[in-house]
């Protein structure tokens, strides 16, 4: 199915979160959109338990990013790219913070009919080349 107008999708995004020998799971579920624009994919959804807007960039290529805004703001920005170090900008009381993401995996699998996706990436939040976290993400998303 060509995805070059907007699409509605149903998603499934899983993310964990191991810090300070802390685990946390939380899980989303719900319909989006996505469409194909030049190489990348865009998948938008909105947040329900926050109202945020969620966009996540998929490149073929290795490529991940994800935005999350609260309104107009800019609520958070990471940038993923396989076996690289991205960038994220992060709220925090005291504002924006730039951390380091250090992608340890990054899997993707797409089907045509219908089509869909399975996204797996895990990576590392650091900053000064100490590690704040852990994190995975797992998105299962079709039309």
């Amino acid at each position: 199915m060509p995805v070059d107008k907007s699409t509605v999708i149903e998603y499934r995004l899983e993310t964990v979160i191991e810090q300070e020998g802390e685990r946390e799971v939380f899980l989303y579920e719900g319909k989006g959109k996505i469409v194909r624009m030049g190489e990348w994919l865009y998948l938008r959804y909105e947040e329900e338990h926050t109202n945020n807007k969620v966009t996540i960039k998929l490149s073929q290529a290795g490529k991940v990013t994800i935005i999350r805004r609260s309104g107009e703001e800019l609520a958070s920005r990471m940038s993923f790219e396989t076996a690289e170090k991205g960038s994220a900008l992060l709220p925090t009381p005291a504002g924006m913070m730039e951390l380091e993401t250090n992608t340890k995996r990054l899997l993707q699998n797409y089907q045509d009919r219908p089509f869909s996706g399975t996204i797996q990436l895990d990576y590392t939040l650091g900053s000064n080349n100490q590690v704040l976290g852990n994190y995975g993400l797992s998105l299962q998303f079709t039309t």
